[in-house]
């Protein structure tokens, strides 16, 4: 059966909140996609200004998560130098984080800080970026995190053809590993994701502003592939 995670992109507390409660009846893990404004383009919180004591609160530990005690949080770090600032994200209590191989400077730092914390580690490409860039840390990672389009930070982006072929190939090269796909997942792509080569599927827009967000959810962990 095929992992589903529903992804947010929080612009304050309230709608993380939101959003999560939104999810909680139905998945047992959330992506969370932080954005600093530099490496895509968005600010998201807590990089906007907005809420920044509740982020200060989850990294001194005093608070936890929206639904902490139902729900796991997966960080996808979308910042530039993301080795800067990912010890005080994993202080929030994440059970995981996804970096970008294309904003990281030092991936030592990164694989050194999950392991000390026994934090999971995925590593995030572009469609347009050399999947041979991935050879050197591949046994470094728990999962490799594909994205549907270069347009990264906002939901509703439609999925490029590179990607399916990206999956594909990356399938053919370590078809024992897990290969998610965040961007442009929906009803109508999952199938041929799937069959492409995906495992995970990251869906943020086709489940949170479906009438029906858990049967969507449920649609897409019923897709078999391999």
């Amino acid at each position: 059966m095929t992992e589903v995670i529903p992804a947010i992109i929080p612009y304050s507390k309230k709608q993380l909140e939101e959003e999560i409660d939104l999810v909680s009846s139905f998945a047992k893990v959330v992506q969370v996609d932080i954005s600093d404004g530099k490496f895509t383009g968005v600010s998201t919180w807590p990089y906007n200004g907005k809420d920044s004591d509740f982020f200060e609160e989850l990294k001194s530990e005093n608070t936890g998560w929206p639904r902490w005690e139902k729900i796991s949080i997966e960080l996808h770090l979308m910042v530039e130098n993301p080795e800067e600032v990912l010890e005080n994200w994993i202080h929030t209590g994440i059970s995981a984080v996804i970096v970008h191989i294309e904003a990281v400077t030092d991936m030592e730092k990164i694989i050194e800080q999950c392991r000390t914390y026994e934090v999971a580690l995925g590593l995030a490409i572009k469609p347009k970026t050399d999947i041979k860039l991935l050879e050197l840390y591949i046994g470094e990672i728990d999962f490799i995190q594909c994205m549907g389009s270069d347009s990264l930070g906002k939901h509703g982006v439609e999925l490029e053809e590179r990607a399916i072929e990206m999956i594909k190939e990356l399938h053919n090269l370590y078809p024992e590993r897990i290969i998610g796909i965040d961007i442009g997942v929906n009803e109508d792509t999952a199938e041929e994701l799937v069959l492409a080569g995906a495992t995970k599927l990251i869906s943020g827009s086709a489940i949170l502003h479906s009438e029906s967000p858990g049967d969507v959810f449920n649609h897409l962990k019923s897709i078999n592939g391999y």
